[in-house]
């Protein structure tokens, strides 16, 4: 029978990463539903909220990679447990290249995409930031207290659009605009993941939403080939946007994940 978990300071953080356009602050509604066993931490990667940009080109997603890896010296931050979202969890698998992690769990993680499909896909992202950076943010909120605008501005990234609220809507909407998502993706889409057998000692967990548009299940299989080691799981009834959707259902995941991780730790008596 397995050691009962216990809150100590030797269980590994777990170091939050966002996605492209959004920030830290769309962890918020999971980080409200993880146990208080868990230390968190969730940062700004570049060019959101106050965090300068980089200069950005095909190499965005390690030089991002490199900006965490800063931060987690920064932060005294001992053998984090990573967990990102999308573009966030791109940057948490080439983290493990550069800095010792605890584990890696990625939500809807690119760079396992075809690339038409990424190229598509970020296009058709580009096209709705730019077009709802027209309206002004008194005019896109009160848009967005419609439920037929939420569908129409969000359902490529939920499944779940018109349940979304106005509030949690525009707030996810601004930080796109103000954010350097336009010209971050432009590089970022087109990112593929390499070399994931430097990664064989890291335990990585790859979660999936089964009504994706911007990661489809093909992303999943090809990750699969090229991580026979990890863990696969599958979040029902959600799109891209997992946070939204289902703020349980992912907490609960890296719940699971974070515990296992942290029963191991006990019982090889990692600190």
């Amino acid at each position: 029978m397995a050691a009962p978990v216990r809150p100590t300071d030797g269980n590994p953080t777990l170091l939050l990463v966002h996605a492209a356009g959004l920030g830290r602050g769309s962890w918020d509604r999971v980080v409200a539903r993880i146990p208080g066993f868990a230390r968190t931490v969730a940062i700004d990667l570049p060019g959101h909220g106050d965090t300068p940009g980089l200069a950005y080109d095909t190499q965005v997603v390690p030089r991002l990679a490199e900006h965490v890896a800063g931060q987690i010296a920064a932060l005294g931050l001992h053998r984090p447990h990573v967990v990102g979202h999308s573009l966030g969890g791109a940057v948490a698998l080439e983290l493990a290249h550069r800095v010792p992690l605890a584990a890696v769990t990625a939500f809807c993680t690119i760079g396992f995409c075809s690339a038409r499909h990424a190229t598509v896909r970020a296009a058709k992202v580009r096209a709705l930031v730019r077009l709802v950076r027209r309206f002004g943010p008194v005019l896109r909120r009160r848009l967005l207290c419609h439920a037929a605008v939420r569908w129409l501005v969000m359902s490529g990234l939920s499944a779940k659009p018109t349940a979304l609220g106005a509030d949690v809507t525009a707030a996810d909407v601004t930080s796109m605009i103000d954010s350097d998502l336009v010209e971050m993706i432009r590089f970022a889409g087109r990112y593929a993941f390499g070399a994931p057998g430097r990664l064989a000692h890291t335990p990585v967990n790859l979660v999936w939403a089964d009504q994706d548009r911007i990661v489809p299940a093909s992303a999943a299989d090809r990750a699969r080939r090229a991580f026979p080691h990890a863990r696969q799981m599958v979040i029902a009834g959600c799109g891209h946007l997992v946070m939204r959707d289902d703020p349980d259902g992912m907490a609960a995941v890296i719940h699971a994940c974070h515990t296992r991780l942290m029963i191991e730790h006990q019982r090889r008596g990692v600190g």
